[in-house]
């Protein structure tokens, strides 16, 4: 009896430009597009293939929500209530770019006549590899695997008047674990602007008794208009005192900064 094996491996590309595999690349990888009710507007991504090998991707669209701890969750298209899925469209339903050459693909956005003026909206649009006659061809006599990729563009629409930055602090609390090795402080955050809000958040603690400072990683987010996120920090192990956490947010393209404080006793 044979088996056949399938290793399917799933990438969200994120960022300006991100490999996959270190074959397949997306440039941008998140287009932004506005425009008034009934405009028609195109932008273009761009996939290299830098492998001796042909590559061919199916095109089909998803929603996505972010939950509050910052992961995605996928839905079928035209399922949420902010989704753009519909308005979207490629001259092809299926791309090949061959081996060590870039391939240049249209996506276009009709957006309609009856569309809110001021609600964002976002989908995904997937790039999912196709299997060959030759990737079929090794499995044929025994037990073997086939790779497949699959590469996520994130599409916005935002209207032309929504032009409000704004990002608020809402609560800042240590997460109890009961672990007090693995000790974390969670900020948590509103995007209270109207628009797709991209920041840093950084987490800086004070020892109130001797001054010293203690600066964590800052974390990157993406928060679309009127939505939550928790971002969480892992403090040093072994922290004890009295300190004062001060979360810092610097919003992308901005010189807005948000601040807030807590005092803690670890």
């Amino acid at each position: 009896m044979r088996t056949f094996i399938h290793l399917f491996i799933f990438f969200i590309l994120a960022g300006s430009s991100s490999v996959l595999a270190q074959s397949i690349s997306m440039s941008p990888t998140r287009l932004f597009f506005t425009g008034n009710p009934g405009e028609k507007v195109t932008q273009t991504v761009t996939l290299q293939n830098s492998s001796d090998k042909d590559y061919v991707f199916n095109l089909n669209y998803k929603d996505w929500a972010r939950e509050e701890d910052g992961n995605k969750v996928y839905l079928d298209a035209g399922s949420s209530k902010t989704s753009n899925a519909s308005w979207i469209s490629t001259l092809e339903n299926t791309v090949t770019v061959p081996a060590r050459s870039t391939k240049e693909i249209a996506v276009t956005m009709q957006i309609p006549a009856n569309a809110s003026q001021s609600a964002v909206t976002n989908s995904m649009l997937f790039f999912t590899q196709l299997p060959q006659q030759a990737d079929q061809a090794r499995i044929q006599n025994g037990i073997g695997i086939i790779t497949l990729f699959e590469v996520g563009l994130h599409i916005f629409y935002t209207p032309p008047g929504n032009r409000v930055k704004s990002l608020d602090i809402t609560n800042i609390a240590e997460v109890s674990s009961g672990n007090t090795a693995n000790r974390k402080v969670a900020v948590s955050i509103h995007n209270d602007g109207n628009t797709i809000n991209d920041a840093s958040v950084a987490f800086e603690l004070t020892d109130t008794d001797s001054g010293k400072e203690v600066k964590l990683p800052a974390i990157s987010i993406s928060m679309l208009p009127d939505t939550n996120q928790t971002v969480q920090f892992s403090l040093p192990e072994n922290i004890s005192g009295n300190f004062l956490g001060v979360a810092i947010i610097k919003m992308a393209e901005s010189n807005d900064v948000r601040v807030g404080e807590k005092n803690f006793k670890f």
